[in-house]
């Protein structure tokens, strides 16, 4: 199917002429010929087999061939709601707190496995891949939850991949990224079942060199797909980054300290008065635009005129958790997810290229607590859990990894039950994990932006209370 994206953009951008109906043709042929995602997503059965980057390009093949076939389904469902469902089951089934799901190589086989275990990792080529097909699933559906996914794996799971001893530098990354990270050093045994024992540690290319290639079209894909030309005289923005836009009658402007900041102003210069889309996260509870509230999950339209119009954004955002297996959670706040940095010390293993602090291969280990339970009442989070921001300076790396512009201010009790299995933190405790005294006494820790960690616990059972976890995932309304 990105052999059909490939078609639609020749398309939507050349003079095919007298080819147009091969063109066509070989759309179809190359969804009937092709892997059977259908099937795959919605029962886990077939040939398209659970490669996990196989799986990352296969998410978008229901939008794509909903360009060329609209009336097309599959048991009973329309391709755009083939497309949301197969967002959620892979949450349901393989789901991590970063918008991505497990796969070291294959994916896990839920019969026998504990799928979602937050210490086995994604590979890094399939975060990339999943970036640019849920904007692709937006740029065809207009569905803004497919843009909060893009959003949430960019600003959490992509920029996790990378240590550097610095804080700031891509030079080094990991194949597997997990979200419980004790440690970065060669394993065996290791939780991990289909790749080689360097797969967690960094560098130029652990395990495989496919990631050294693949982790760079990551941002590039991303920025192209923050604005978007609706016609016949729509602008819609669908992503929320620093960023500006020349269209072919105007042009955009995003000021913001996104993700890290909670307000955006978009300027947009218009030769003719436009239509203007701008998404609200599904998150954005209490979100305006110029003053009005805005419904969250959805996108506001307006009118940019002839001349300059201006459009200020509030999202306001509230901390919340996002509960897991076992009573496990995850604590995020608009874009971001918050962990706990676990303090790591580096040792160089090789060196490639450059100065003493460019491309090296590193092993990391721990020098400081790991084992914690949360300890909140999730009905009352503001009691215990208190956000600050010191902003993000200009010039610095967005995602380093000292001097983070926000963190949550958090209580743990430590928890000596948590025990290494396979040379990795074990599945969290299950929740509540404290009440039988198993626990310490609470201690105040700070969570920093994940994308800002290298090792770090991004998953953790709560102290004394269960959480109510929300509802699944739900289509939001295109205006």
């Amino acid at each position: 199917m990105d052999m059909a994206l490939t078609v639609e953009w020749l398309l939507d951008r050349a003079d095919v002429g007298e080819h147009r109906e091969e063109l066509l043709d070989l759309l179809g042929m190359l969804h009937d010929q092709g892997a059977d995602w259908e099937q795959w997503f919605e029962h886990w059965t077939g040939d398209a087999g659970g490669h996990n980057v196989n799986n990352a390009q296969g998410l978008k093949s229901a939008a794509v061939y909903h360009r060329y076939n609209q009336s097309a389904s599959y048991e009973g469902h329309s391709m755009p709601e083939l497309s949301i469902r197969r967002m959620q089951h892979l949450d349901e089934t393989f789901g991590l707190p970063t918008g991505m799901y497990n796969g070291d190589e294959i994916l896990p086989d839920p019969k026998t496995e504990a799928a979602r275990n937050p210490s086995r990792g994604i590979e890094d080529c399939g975060i990339v891949e999943a970036m640019f097909s849920y904007n692709t699933m937006f740029s065809i559906h207009g569905e803004p939850a497919f843009a909060d996914r893009a959003e949430q794996i960019a600003y959490n799971a992509l920029p996790a991949t990378w240590a550097s001893p610095t804080g700031g530098d891509m030079w080094a990354h990991q194949y597997l990224e997990a979200i419980n990270e004790i440690n970065a050093v060669k394993t065996n045994p290791h939780v991990w079942t289909h790749d080689g024992d360097m797969s967690e540690t960094y560098g130029l290319e652990p395990n495989f060199g496919c990631c050294t290639a693949n982790f760079n079209q990551g941002w590039p894909k991303y920025a192209s797909m923050i604005v978007y030309k609706l016609p016949p005289d729509g602008i819609v923005v669908g992503l929320w980054a620093p960023a500006s836009a020349q269209l072919p009658d105007a042009t955009v402007d995003i000021d913001t300290s996104y993700p890290f900041g909670d307000s955006a102003v978009v300027t947009v210069h218009s030769e003719r008065d436009a239509s203007l889309y701008l998404r609200i996260p599904g998150w954005a509870h209490r979100a305006t635009v110029n003053g009005v509230a805005a419904k969250n999950g959805t996108m506001w339209k307006g009118t940019a005129k002839k001349g300059t119009s201006t459009f200020s954004i509030e999202f306001n955002p509230e901390i919340r958790l996002q509960e897991w297996d076992g009573g496990a959670v995850s604590v995020h706040r608009g874009a971001l997810l918050y962990s706990l940095p676990v303090t790591p010390n580096y040792t160089v293993y090789a060196h490639h290229f450059g100065t003493d602090t460019q491309s090296n291969d590193y092993f990391l280990k721990p020098t400081s607590a790991w084992q914690f339970a949360l300890d909140v009442n999730p009905q009352a989070l503001d009691q215990s859990l208190k956000f600050s921001a010191s902003g993000y300076k200009d010039g610095t790396a967005p995602f380093n990894h000292s001097n983070w512009p926000t963190e949550i201010s958090a209580m743990l009790r430590p928890l000596p039950s948590w025990v290494v299995t396979k040379n990795s933190a074990a599945i969290p405790p299950t929740s509540p994990a404290c009440a039988s005294g198993k626990c310490g006494s609470p201690e105040t820790h700070k969570l920093v932006p994940h994308g800002g960690t290298e090792l770090r616990i991004g998953e953790m059972p709560l102290a004394y209370h269960a959480h109510v976890a929300g509802g699944p995932i739900e289509a939001s309304e295109f205006i």
